[in-house]
């Protein structure tokens, strides 16, 4: 009798813990989502859940900063606006405030291996990959107000 109590309350335990996770998971996200201002405050990108991944999109751009995609290396799309073009795509949870995916660098028209990381309310760390992770360039990201 004592061990299928013991068994029955490990599996009531175990049943909430597992309906837990999901709420600790939207919480994380919702923190991740809204509008970043980038490093060097020539742009924003707004961070919105897609689906169960994060994207972000340009939300705004610096007067002085490009408007259109100069420097991807398909001529095509140079002509492109970077207002409203995607930037983070397809993140997912990889970890506790963490998301892996694809990042778009308008700086030199290229798409890397990328995560993004929860630093604080205020703070997201995004990092664009080559070689498998081994080689990674940052920014930190401040909330805009």
């Amino acid at each position: 009798m004592r061990s299928s109590c013991f068994a029955l309350a490990s599996a009531a335990f175990a049943a909430v813990a597992l309906l837990t996770l999901p709420d600790a998971a939207r919480a994380a996200e919702a923190t991740a989502i809204g509008d970043w201002l980038i490093e060097d405050a020539t742009a924003r990108v707004r961070i919105s859940a897609c689906g169960a991944e994060l994207c972000g999109n340009v939300s705004w751009i610096d007067p002085g900063a490009p408007t259109v995609d100069v420097n991807n290396p398909d001529a095509v799309k140079r002509t492109r606006p970077l207002l409203g073009s995607a930037v983070l795509l397809g993140l997912k949870p990889t970890g506790a405030n963490q998301w892996s995916g694809s990042l778009y660098n308008a700086e030199d028209g290229h798409t890397y291996a990328g995560k993004l990381t929860v630093v604080d309310d205020n703070h997201v760390k995004v990092a664009g990959c080559v070689l498998g992770g081994l080689i990674c360039k940052s920014q930190t990201w401040t909330r805009a107000k």
